[in-house]
């Protein structure tokens, strides 16, 4: 019987030719010839042989003596020109030399876009950051935030400062004074990208400007993109001024 051995998989795709990810196909017994299972590959969501993926020849050989091999599928970068961008393929085992087992005969494998996480590539200016209150977005778009400081704390986690993070002033908090902690030294955060497919910002409560009321707070949490170099951030302002909590958006974007 011919099965897979396990059904779901994530690849992750990365821009190397080396790139790709491998499913285990086994048949119940080893014999002493080689033995051919075929299968099919379809997307429910569109992803295409030669721009998504190579495409595959639709049979695997487990050759004479063994139980098991695998089908290897190697993704295009290519084909992923924004990180936003998922797909999913389904391939199903239908026949061949084996009769198909009546269970883990289909594998569904979820594809995506991934890029190392490279300090220079995610520091420096955001030029075209904005942000968005109650749902509306800022009438005054494309103001500038920085992030600096990287700091690794271990191999998939760093913190920064990122400066004139919500500064629009209908929809954030700014224009900020020089000596708002927003500009000097800038907020900090964390940064954590162990798992790919959820690279995440965490900015822990610190002061965040006093327009003479007293010392607003900031926190916040979001996700950021290395492929993309953008960073979504929601952050709740505490203002001294009332003691009520603001919730906003911010898109820091090159």
């Amino acid at each position: 019987m011919a099965k897979f051995s396990a059904t779901t998989g994530n690849y992750f795709v990365v821009n190397s030719s080396s790139s790709s990810f491998k499913i285990p196909v086994s048949v119940t017994a080893a014999t002493n010839v080689d033995r051919i299972i075929n299968y099919t590959v379809t997307s429910p969501s569109g992803a295409a042989a030669g721009s998504q993926y190579v495409a595959l020849p639709g049979s695997i050989v487990i050759p004479a003596g063994k139980v098991i091999d695998s089908i290897e599928l190697k993704g295009l970068f290519s084909g992923y020109p924004t990180s936003t961008r998922k797909d999913t393929l389904d391939i199903k085992i239908t026949g061949g030399d084996v009769p198909v087992a009546g269970y883990n005969n289909s594998f569904r494998l979820i594809m995506q876009k991934s890029c190392d996480v490279v300090p220079a590539n995610l520091t420096g200016d955001y030029t075209r950051s904005t942000d968005t209150y109650n749902g509306a977005a800022s009438t005054n778009p494309n103001y500038t935030a920085n992030i600096s400081a990287w700091t690794p704390v271990n191999a998939t986690s760093a913190t920064v400062m990122i400066k004139n993070m919500g500064a629009t002033s209908d929809n954030g908090w700014g224009p900020f004074a020089s000596t708002d902690a927003a500009l000097d030294p800038g907020i900090k955060a964390t940064l954590d990208w162990s798992n790919p497919a959820n690279l995440t910002v965490n900015i822990a409560s610190q002061n965040y400007f006093n327009d003479g009321s007293g010392n607003s707070t900031v926190t916040g949490s979001g996700t950021f993109s290395s492929c993309d170099q953008t960073f979504t951030i929601t952050f709740t302002v505490k203002y001294a001024g009332n003691g009520n909590n603001y919730t906003s958006v911010a898109r820091l974007r090159r």
